[in-house]
């Protein structure tokens, strides 16, 4: 693989010519054909292998989502907002190659901060498909576990928080008597009056049960009542009104014994794995659809397993990455960035994505498209099939859209704590590279461009570089190394640095700060730039294609060089006033045009999407702690 930290030298005689070509903003027809039968050739092959697959109890594996990140803070008596930040430290101190005195401070991420509880529930019903079937069980159990885990990921906040809750009145009746046409009937065989009530709250019309306070937790979520539920119950005594919910361990134990009483258990992390989207899909403003449900009870019923105690004993882990909207956004985009594609042929990468994946979106095919990109992106696998079985939602919806035009009002920033916590880097900004910074006196831009993200804070107009890139997909080019500003020009001595994600510290309400480190240490990413696609594009004279559509390419060129123009290289300005960048207007290199900057700004000037697209991704982020911070 070309690595996205180097300049690939071969077919090219020296660096120099290189950049002649590497440097031309409108790839030529050969190059976007190249890229686009590298996209088609390994979409094509993703999908022709998910029609092949079937879900399966061993399908979906939760429990690598919770390696990495924290846990909830232990102390939230009265929390109704997280906030903290992450924190990397250099894997080994670089040493550098010459005369440097750089130094390689622990870096500090951005502060997010974000809501537990919400005013208005998410809404939810069911769907007339039974999609998401499991080839080893006959039934169909995902929607009503749906409405068991909400309820368990919104009690045990509410326990966390030391809050109440109680039961609404319930609408699902329960008797002995069948049920009537357009009613489903739900048996749950010899259970607990106190059970058969929990049931009976969550199949009803509305919530079934609330907080005690105003607000309620990010989780909690409203059933239509679309399909009217009946609980088959023998006893013939009304249940007593006293009867209380049930605990998030005593709701663990009744979905178990249902579960198991109709081999559903292997559906359990799928279930669950629904439940922790409903964050964004509250975001979104979407209703969930949930897959018709099928039922066939087992007549000889084993023991509940521990399946469903060990999700709930990792709980925590999982609620961090679920109450943040974007964070889940941020790990499901990841799938569409493959680091050997530079910004200037995204549209050739992402076209072919279009026509694979548009027909099964379309023809609400999700479950395949689910298999497509679980095998894209393993790690984030359960994410997506949670995502896809709460049916053709909006965040579904917007897809092809953002592979359109690299834009979306579902929140996708960047977060490098979440690339770390799911194992799926997001951007070229989260990998290393490899080899030398230097080579033929010339550094890549995507090397550089990492460095003065890196050390933003080293000089007075490197605070631009705090945040992120609004693009994934790396620059094209190299500049002299003449060109680099002196605050990071000493680096690119440095043997190549690699930083390892220490932990995430939680800043409480009363200013005590607590670090939460990583179950599992985490590993390099050198090893997925190893493994990813090998993919180096043609270097050669010629036009570019004029049938292409080059929305998506476009806004990558735009977004990333926009986002180092400040630090504008000489050699480079043709890319600048390129009319896919357009800096001409706004930055220029002589002291004129910079005093122009001072001028405000007429809205009118802006795009109104780069404006709903910042205050979507902007949303949490508080502040930017200085990376050199000291903690240590």
């Amino acid at each position: 693989m070309s690595s996205s930290g180097s300049v690939p030298l071969t077919p090219i005689t020296s660096i120099d010519s290189a950049n002649v070509h590497l440097d031309k903003v409108v790839p030529t027809a050969d190059q976007s054909a190249s890229a686009s039968e590298f996209s088609r050739t390994h979409w094509q092959g993703l999908v022709e292998t998910a029609r092949s697959m079937s879900l399966s109890h061993d399908t979906l594996d939760l429990m690598g989502l919770a390696k990495h990140g924290p846990k909830m803070p232990d102390d939230m008596e009265g929390t109704t907002e997280l906030a903290g930040y992450a924190k990397w430290h250099p894997a080994e101190a670089p040493k550098p190659a010459g005369p440097s005195n750089v130094s390689h401070p622990v870096r500090l991420g951005i502060k997010r901060r974000w809501d537990l509880m919400k005013h208005d529930l998410t809404e939810c019903e069911v769907s007339d498909r039974s999609s998401f079937g499991f080839s080893d069980s006959e039934s169909n159990g995902l929607a009503i576990m749906f409405l068991a885990w909400s309820y368990i990921l919104s009690v045990f906040l509410l326990e966390e928080q030391k809050a109440s809750f109680v039961y609404e009145e319930a609408d699902a009746s329960s008797g002995p008597e069948l049920s009537a046409a357009g009613e489903y009937t739900v048996d749950l065989g010899d259970a607990s009056d106190e059970e058969y009530r929990w049931w009976s709250a969550l199949l009803s019309p509305g919530q079934g049960w609330k907080a005690s306070s105003a607000k309620q937790p990010v989780w909690a979520v409203k059933y239509t009542g679309n399909v009217k539920f009946s609980i088959k119950n023998p006893r013939t005594e009304p249940l007593s009104p006293d009867i209380v919910p049930p605990s998030s361990k005593q709701a663990v134990a009744f979905l178990g014994r249902f579960a198991a009483m109709y081999n559903l258990e292997g559906q359990a992390r799928l279930a669950l794995a629904m439940a922790l989207t409903i964050p964004l899909h509250d975001k979104m403003m979407s209703t969930i659809k949930l897959p018709k449900p099928h039922l066939v009870k087992l007549e000889d019923a084993p023991p509940p397993s521990s399946l469903i105690d060990k999700e709930f004993r990792l709980l925590s882990y999982y609620m961090v990455l679920s109450s943040n909207p974007t964070f889940i956004g941020s790990a499901l985009w990841s799938v569409f960035w493959e680091p050997a594609i530079e910004c200037n042929l995204a549209s050739s990468w992402c076209t072919p994505i279009i026509q694979e994946l548009q027909p099964l979106i379309e023809s609400e095919d999700l479950e395949t498209l689910g298999h497509v990109l679980a095998q894209r992106r393993p790690s984030v696998a359960p994410l997506w099939y949670g995502l896809l079985a709460c049916g053709t939602t909006d965040t579904v919806s917007a897809i092809v859209p953002f592979l359109e035009k690299l834009y979306t009002h579902v929140p996708t920033k960047f977060m490098p704590e979440v690339a770390v916590w799911t194992g799926s880097p997001q951007s070229f900004m989260d990998l290393p590279g490899s080899g030398p910074y230097v080579q033929g006196n010339k550094v890549s831009r995507a090397d550089l461009w990492r460095l003065r993200h890196e050390y933003w804070n080293a000089w007075k107009g490197g605070i631009h570089f705090r945040n992120l890139p609004s693009t994934p997909f790396r620059p094209f080019g190299a500049v002299d190394v003449e060109e680099v500003e002196l605050m990071v020009r000493g680096h690119l001595h440095c043997q190549r640095h690699e930083w390892v994600y220490s932990g995430f510290t939680w800043t409480m309400r009363n200013r005590i700060e607590l670090t939460h480190e990583p179950r599992v240490l985490t590993t390099s990413w050198k090893q997925f730039e190893a493994d990813s696609l090998d993919y180096t594009p043609p270097y050669g004279v010629g036009e570019p294609d004029p049938e292409m559509d080059y929305g998506a390419s476009k806004r990558a060129v735009g977004d990333m060089f926009r986002w180092a123009a400040t630090e504008m290289d000489p050699s480079g300005k043709h890319i600048y006033s390129h009319a896919w960048v357009e800096m001409d207007a706004h930055l220029s290199m002589d002291s004129e045009k910079k005093e122009k900057l001072k001028e405000p700004v007429r809205l009118s000037e802006l795009s109104l999407d780069r404006i709903k697209e910042w205050v979507v991704n902007s949303e949490g982020d508080i502040e930017q702690l200085p990376e050199f911070g000291e903690a240590s």
